[in-house]
């Protein structure tokens, strides 16, 4: 009788212990599910309230005790965020869209979450100083007279400020800067002339990817600009061709675009879009469909409505290009299709082709030649050659429901 007793104890004990365990885990894990979920919507929000300039209410939105516990990612989250800030703003104050006061508003508000490193605190310091007007006047860098002083501490703010306008892809006024800097100060000018030296060795690179952010802004006027003061003596005559292509194609997309409505750009290309936060952002599209790429997650989304009142209708796995040769940043439209394309020179190709951008496109996973064979299976991860990659029943779908003039955001 004893020993029955043991084992019905033994039994219930160990059952017991394993209902512990579960309820445990249940807990941790719903306990998760709505960390997640709050850190999701919190951080909308407070992109949302920043964008808008309401900062008082950002701010408070981070006050949140339940964003500590994910502390790690939102400091790396704000730091990438506030980074993109930080370049629009160079882009913005380079075009003329803002000037300087506006720009050091937002900097300052930047500035004092104390994530970014000294640098903006130059660049805010270049801002705030009257003889200082490179920055703002980057349309002209040539005019700029420095004030007349050899410290060590200017000679640094010349070299930082170069690294902040050369990772702004604003490489004009980068060099400028850069030929700022002294001998005096041996390391600092080394490292300019590193970055001046890589400049002209990849010069071609450099003078296309200075646009690229400008064209999938609709910056078209400014970016032919650029294009067009180029050194042709730093180029081959194949490299002047390729410019000279791509001036033309700017050219073709400022005449389509011209006069379009873009309220939607500031607020659409900042953030990711979620179906919770997509009818906050004034996004429109002249069809009734709107594609949207998360670069990070590679899935593309299609949502069906109207402006403030779109649904989540598909999700595609995706693959996009590979580090070198990244799908552009922006906001596009859909501007063609066609049901096949090889290239000779990667010896493959895709069917149910959708065109956004230039030779940009939504397109099936990769064929050989006599479209007998995928070449490639990856989705879920870069791996095309800067077009977006997907299953082919779902580009097929794209192919098929998607009207031209579709919106396309892809950040």
């Amino acid at each position: 009788m004893f020993k029955i007793n043991k084992g019905r104890e033994k039994k219930f004990s160990i059952f017991k212990l394993m209902s512990i365990i579960i309820f445990i885990m249940l807990v941790g894990f719903t306990t998760n599910i709505y960390i997640n979920s709050n850190y999701r919507e919190t951080t909308s929000k407070f992109y949302l309230s920043f964008n808008n300039k309401d900062y008082s209410n950002a701010k408070s939105l981070l006050d949140s005790k339940l964003l500590l516990v994910s502390k790690n990612k939102l400091n790396t989250d704000l730091e990438n965020y506030f980074t993109d800030v930080v370049n629009k703003v160079l882009i913005a104050l380079s075009n003329s869209e803002i000037n300087n006061s506006s720009a050091l508003e937002v900097l300052k508000e930047v500035d004092s979450y104390n994530i970014l490193g000294d640098s903006l605190n130059k660049l805010i310091s270049v801002l705030e100083s009257p003889k200082n007007t490179a920055v703002a006047n980057t349309n002209s860098p040539e005019e700029y007279k420095p004030p007349k002083t050899n410290s060590a501490q200017n000679e640094n703010s010349y070299l930082n400020l170069g690294i902040l306008a050369f990772n702004s892809k604003d490489y004009s006024t980068a060099i400028s800067y850069f030929n700022l800097v002294s001998k005096d100060t041996p390391k600092d000018y080394e490292m300019a002339q590193d970055y001046i030296n890589d400049y002209y060795s990849n010069y071609k690179d450099y003078l296309l990817d200075s646009v690229e952010e400008l064209v999938a802004n609709k910056y078209y006027t400014k970016a032919l600009e650029i294009l067009s003061d180029y050194d042709k003596s730093k180029l081959t005559k194949d490299d002047i061709t390729e410019i000279d292509n791509k001036i033309n194609s700017i050219r073709q997309f400022r005449e389509e675009y011209q006069g379009e409505d873009s309220e939607y750009t500031s607020n659409a290309i900042l953030q990711e879009i979620t179906p919770s936060n997509i009818n906050t952002l004034s996004i429109a599209s002249k069809t009734p469909y709107l594609i949207y790429l998360n670069l990070n997650k590679q899935m593309t989304y299609i949502y069906s409505g109207e402006k403030n009142n779109w649904s989540l209708l598909k999700e595609f796995s995706s693959s996009t290009g590979i580090e070198g040769e990244e799908t552009p940043k922006g906001i596009f439209s859909v501007t063609g299709r066609g049901d096949w394309f090889y290239s000779p020179d990667y010896e493959q190709g895709g069917k149910y082709w959708v065109q956004f951008m230039g030779d940009y496109l939504f397109h099936s996973l990769p064929f050989n030649e006599d479209q007998s064979e995928i070449v490639d299976y990856t989705l879920g991860a870069p791996a095309s050659h800067g077009c977006i990659r997907l299953e082919v029943e779902d580009s097929k779908w794209i192919y098929d429901n998607i009207d031209d003039d579709t919106k396309v955001i892809i950040n």
